[in-house]
């Protein structure tokens, strides 16, 4: 068994923790460990992907940590609302890489365990790529899949994200779609599990709203799941947030989808937490709210680059 753990995101659990898995067996490792010297060049790059490959035959991916938010909720909330696929067939040595990769990284010697991977004869066989992305790439897989899809869509953009920071181009790129017709929804919690994040997002719902981009708020609980759905063909779900960290910072994964039967599927779960746990947003009542809400929003935006 072998675990890569954010050291960033993992502070807050104790070293005795992860040095009691490794006497018990596990090979249990920070990526890009943090220690004083090295903090100002480390810091901003957090490993944020969330990948499972059991036997080389089963992968998982999706936006899920292991957590125990996920079972019991947190600070009075229900458990979170997330997306996560069960992957069989040759897509799980895309997994399988992406976690070869960041083994290596770490300059650990990973032994061959070729994928051997099966579908069984009844599965549903769908198109399917797997895309890794981070701050070592000379240009970021993950935005440059988000804009050409985008930009090709004909009928609907549907988004889930728990934090909406767009890049100007990503921003630009779903005007452009939504003024020309395409039916564009953004649904983001508005209960995340931060206060800063949150207003940096929600200060971005004027101008979504003054393009014709429909913004529905999730209120039932913390909205982790991570999926963009275009047309009829295409959906992407797994590490990767709308916002800058992910866009620019982060090491992530996705898989991309290529399935009318699959993209039908996610539009319906879409569409049930749109009817039975959202909030849609009007211009008119965005822009009455009061104008100390407004400028909380504007402040907490000039630190999304960071966040």
């Amino acid at each position: 068994v072998r675990v890569i753990y954010d050291h960033v995101g993992s502070w807050s659990i104790a070293s005795s923790f992860f040095k009691h898995l490794r006497e018990e067996g596990v090979e249990a490792y920070p990526f890009l460990k943090v220690t004083f010297p090295q903090l100002a060049n480390r810091l901003n790059w957090r490993n944020h992907r969330k990948v499972v490959v059991i036997d080389g035959e089963v992968g998982y991916i999706g936006g899920m940590n292991i957590a125990d938010r996920y079972v019991t909720g947190e600070k009075g909330y229900k458990a979170w609302r997330d997306t996560h696929l069960r992957i069989v067939g040759d897509a799980v040595k895309g997994l399988q890489f992406s976690f070869a990769i960041d083994w290596n990284f770490m300059k650990r010697m990973l032994l061959d365990q070729p994928c051997t991977s099966t579908l069984a004869p009844n599965a549903e066989t769908v198109g399917m790529q797997i895309v890794i992305s981070g701050p070592t790439q000379p240009l970021n897989a993950m935005s440059m899949v988000l804009l050409r899809a985008i930009s090709q869509a004909q009928k609907c953009i549907y988004i889930q994200t728990p934090y909406f920071l767009p890049e100007e181009s990503m921003k630009s790129a779903l005007q452009a779609a939504a003024l020309s017709g395409v039916d564009v929804r953004i649904m983001i919690p508005l209960y995340p599990d931060s206060k800063i994040l949150k207003y940096s997002s929600l200060s971005y719902v004027k101008e979504c709203l003054a393009a014709d981009i429909k913004v529905l708020l999730y209120t039932e609980r913390m909205l982790h799941a991570k999926c963009v759905i275009i047309d009829d063909e295409f959906v992407t779900t797994g590490s990767t947030n709308f916002d800058f960290r992910s866009l620019e910072h982060n090491f992530e994964c996705n898989a991309l989808i290529y399935s009318k039967s699959f993209c039908t599927k996610m539009k319906a779960i879409f569409l049930a937490d749109s009817e039975q746990s959202c909030e849609e947003m009007t211009l008119e009542e965005w822009v009455k709210r009061p104008l100390s809400q407004r400028a909380l929003e504007s402040s907490s935006r000039l630190l999304g680059p960071v966040l």
